[in-house]
């Protein structure tokens, strides 16, 4: 059991390893918990010769909660797994969706110059998701998007959690708040000073005139 953690710990820190590290980027803790997650299925797949069929069977096989490595993302809670996974047509490809976000979220991205500036996106859906050639990724996906192509596979969306926005969301969001306020003050103040100076003129116009 350790020998087999031990092994897959090692897929997962090269993955990291070979991955380029960039100052600004969209990459969460759920996009990040996503493609490990996706790495350790592969991995279950090779050693069982089949896909696993719940998350309990994952967390076993793991011999740790998954919830429990990944608490910010808390997959088992908000992700359903599907067995048999569903086909989609993905961008003109079939996929299988291996899970997908149980209801709409919306998730943090990067705008602007360089990305520099921290933006929301959303109503979505992740989905992990396994193409033709066998590789499992992660896709995000609007929500419009979501509703157009699951009818075709026969199966009802998943029950929504009860889980709050997640943490790194709702930080941005204040965050991004905090910063409208900012702007919005220092407006009002630039506005307050130049009117100030435009009456202040006026004034002394006025008291050169009557002088």
């Amino acid at each position: 059991m350790f020998i087999r953690r031990s092994l897959l710990l090692a897929l997962l820190l090269s993955v990291a390893l070979v991955s380029p590290a960039r100052a600004w980027t969209s990459r969460t803790a759920e996009s990040t918990a996503l493609s490990n997650i996706g790495s350790f299925i592969k991995f279950f797949e090779s050693e069982k010769k089949r896909m696993p069929e719940s998350w309990k069977e994952l967390d076993e096989f793991w011999e740790k909660p998954l919830d429990r490595s990944y608490p910010l993302v808390l997959p088992t809670r908000r992700y359903e797994l599907f067995s048999p996974p569903p086909n989609i047509r993905l961008y003109g490809r079939s996929v299988q969706v291996i899970a997908m976000t149980r209801k709409p979220m919306w998730e943090t991205t990067r705008e602007g110059n360089m990305g520099r500036t921290l933006a929301l996106k959303g109503p979505g859906r992740y989905l992990l998701r396994r193409s033709e050639d066998g590789s499992i990724a992660s896709e995000w996906l609007p929500e419009p998007a979501i509703q157009r192509f699951w009818p075709s596979t026969g199966r009802a969306l998943p029950v929504p959690d009860d889980e709050p926005e997640r943490p790194w969301v709702k930080a941005a969001r204040e965050q991004m708040m905090m910063k409208r306020v900012g702007i919005g003050v220092a407006s009002a103040l630039v506005a307050a000073w130049i009117a100030a100076r435009f009456l202040g003129k006026r004034r002394d116009r006025a008291t050169q005139l009557v002088g």
